[in-house]
């Protein structure tokens, strides 16, 4: 398994031999919400379309892809000095406050402040500032040289697009030329107390999961084009994403302050049921799908009509329900 270059809660390593039994094969695979890019590391598409709103996740990509020794010879020396609380407050002041930065030097800060944050979260103020507290490592933390010359690799042998937009406009892009999505949003919280739903500088709301499952909808059936997500597995996920068939898996927690509260977390895998024939998901597109495919099933079935009223009717699919 190849690691990511950064620590990323909800990064999808420990997931990925699950993840890659759904995975549809395409020559493309787009994601809205890269993270981590573990399953840009452990998959084998021959082109990628990879998104996130945050910029300052995207200027890391682009500057590994094309600086790699550059961006290595820049944070050596700041993890080589940097394990103490002041260093980091320190470079983190300079992070938030130096916006003239050359963008390779804001890409070797950003590294080195999420490997010496708490447990490698990414949080923000409303305001943009970057106010992840240091994260008291008795040993200095690990240095991934050999791991970002791997990502540089990969992304220069797949021509890898690194896109800074919203899920819509990425979605946007789409042109239907053997693509397949992979959604691994914020994930809805599993409990009253979660709150790892944040969106860059904004809440990842249950409306914005509502948006992007409409998006997704959209984007297969004008496309055709094949979609899977992941999401924590809870009662609002399943009726969010009620359109998708859920595939349950079990993962260890990897964000807690205590240590030995940490276990197992309920999530899914869910995979858009399409029509063998036509590849859209809800019917009436070719005569294979039969006049209105339901959730259950991709096309042909009847019975499985029970969809909401209305909810397939648009000027593209004006389906009687």
């Amino acid at each position: 398994m190849i690691r990511s270059l950064l620590k990323w809660p909800g990064g999808k390593s420990r997931v990925m031999p699950e993840l890659l039994r759904h995975l549809p094969k395409a020559g493309c695979l787009v994601e809205p919400f890269v993270g981590g890019a573990s399953v840009f590391l452990n998959t084998d598409y021959r082109r990628y379309i990879l998104a996130d709103i945050n910029p300052d996740l995207i200027r890391l990509y682009r500057e590994v892809k094309n600086n790699p020794e550059l961006v290595i010879g820049l944070a050596r020396p700041l993890f080589a000095n940097g394990n103490s609380k002041d260093e980091f407050l320190r470079y983190r002041d300079i992070f938030n406050r130096s916006k003239g930065l050359l963008d390779v030097n804001r890409a070797a800060l950003f590294l080195y402040l999420n490997r010496h944050g708490y447990n490698g979260v990414v949080r923000y103020n409303q305001s943009g500032g970057y106010n992840v507290p240091f994260g008291q490592h008795k040993s200095a933390p690990y240095f991934p040289e050999a791991e970002i010359r791997q990502f540089a690799q990969k992304a220069n042998d797949t021509k890898a697009i690194f896109l800074c937009c919203s899920f819509q406009n990425t979605l946007k892009i789409m042109v239907g030329m053997d693509e397949a999505v992979y959604c691994d949003p914020p994930y809805l919280p599993a409990s009253d107390t979660a709150n790892f739903t944040q969106y860059h500088t904004e809440p990842f709301t249950e409306d914005s999961h509502r948006q992007l499952v409409q998006a997704l909808l959209d984007v297969n059936r004008k496309h055709g084009v094949k979609v899977v997500i992941s999401n924590s597995d809870t009662e609002a996920t399943r009726a969010i994403y009620q359109p998708f068939d859920f595939h349950e898996i079990s993962v260890n927690r990897s964000v807690s302050a205590n240590g030995i509260t940490r276990g197992v977390a309920n999530e899914v895998i869910g995979v858009l049921p399409v029509c063998d024939g036509c590849g859209r998901h809800g019917g009436g597109c070719c005569p294979d799908c039969g006049p209105c495919a339901g959730y259950s099933a991709g096309c042909g079935d009847e019975s499985d009509s029970d969809v909401l009223p209305g909810y397939w009717e648009s000027e593209e699919n004006p389906i009687p329900l």
